[in-house]
């Protein structure tokens, strides 16, 4: 099987499980629900591409991972673990499909962790 990871931005979010797609919740804080299409942009514009999916080969997914800088996930200074630090990359959602979890996970993970030290990210942090 031939699969391949693909970043997750505007053009591609579509490529996402379903529910990824118009989800907000770490975009949002407290009562007030963000605007998924003003936070991709804002993301895109500050960071570019804020995660990434795992396709096979007939482009079926097989897990996302959404991620970016701290400071773009307002509900993380609400949790008992947060706040993040502020120069952190950090892992918000990992979502797995099917019995190919265990190394699709760890796949995200590793571009997760790449794409942090190749921005020069001080640390790589995951809430749950």
């Amino acid at each position: 099987m031939t699969t391949r990871v693909i970043g997750l931005n505007r053009g591609t979010v579509e490529t996402a499980p379903s529910v990824c797609r118009t989800c907000v919740w770490w975009q949002s804080r407290g009562n007030k629900q963000a605007s998924k299409q003003r936070w991709m942009e804002r993301a895109e514009d500050e960071f570019g591409e804020w995660g990434t999916v795992y396709l096979d080969d007939d482009g079926r997914v097989l897990g996302s991972m959404q991620y970016g800088p701290a400071h773009l996930f307002p509900r993380a200074h609400d949790l008992p673990a947060g706040p993040p630090s502020d120069d952190a990359i950090l892992v918000t959602c990992s979502y797995l499909v099917g019995d190919t979890a265990v190394w699709v996970e760890k796949s995200l993970l590793l571009a997760a962790i790449g794409e942090a030290r190749d921005r020069g990210a001080r640390a790589l942090e995951a809430f749950a």
